[in-house]
Order: C-alpha cells, then sequence, then structure tokens
C-alpha cells in the first residue's frame, strides 16, 4: 500500500498548495465529497468550484499525522491551519476517508471529511 500511501501525501499536499488541477485530475467525473455536518459536493464540476473558492484564501498548512490504507479505503488523519484574516489564524482537526474507484485505483470516487476547529486552551 505504499504507492497509495504516497498518493494520499501528494493529494494532501495539492490541497495546502491549492493545486487544483493535480486534485480535479485525482478524481472520478462523478465525484461525491461529503463535508459531513455541513454539505455535499457532487460532480466533478462542483468540485473543481469549491477547490477555487478554498484556493482564495491562500495555501494551507497541512499536517498529516497519520494514514492507514485498505483494499479502496484510506484514512487520513491530522491538522490543517490557514488564515482567516491578516494575522490571525485557525487550526482545525481533520479526518478524511478516501473510497477510490473500482475501474481507476488512483482516482477518488468519495471524500468524506470530519472537521473540527481547534480551540485554544
Amino acid at each position: 500500500m505504499e504507492g497509495r500511501e504516497n498518493l494520499l501525501k501528494e493529494l494532501n499536499n495539492a490541497f495546502a498548495s491549492c493545486d487544483i488541477n493535480f486534485l480535479a485530475n485525482s478524481v472520478t467525473n462523478d465525484i461525491q465529497w461529503i463535508i459531513v455536518g455541513e454539505k455535499t459536493i457532487s460532480g466533478k464540476k462542483d468540485f473543481e468550484k469549491s477547490l477555487v473558492k478554498m484556493s482564495q484564501g491562500g495555501p494551507l498548512n497541512i499536517t498529516v499525522l497519520e494514514i492507514i490504507t485498505q483494499k479502496e479505503k484510506s484514512v487520513v488523519e491530522g491538522i490543517v491551519e490557514f488564515m482567516v484574516e491578516p494575522g490571525k489564524k485557525r487550526k482545525y482537526a481533520f479526518c478524511d476517508v478516501y473510497i477510490f474507484s473500482d475501474t481507476d485505483k488512483n482516482k477518488v470516487k468519495e471524500l468524506r471529511t470530519y472537521v473540527t476547529q481547534i480551540k485554544k486552551a
């Protein structure tokens, strides 16, 4: 599963650097991105639109803490940090569940994102 782990690292680096082309080329046309408790983004076109909106906030800092892979599913746990306004950062803990296509093992057909803000102690 080392190849899958490398792909997941590349995907997270692409999210961090707002590499929309890489991300769009890594999903199926019927991608489902479920941001649990928030919304579901359906289809590649809407996925790309969401990435463009995300990129307007600028690059993110993503720290991957753990990657677990098994068959067509993989889980990435980490911390994401970004600027919400000049001089003000926010941190979130996230867990992404990637489900890969049956026909193209390197394309994501579903992404489930669980995210919560890390509040200061």
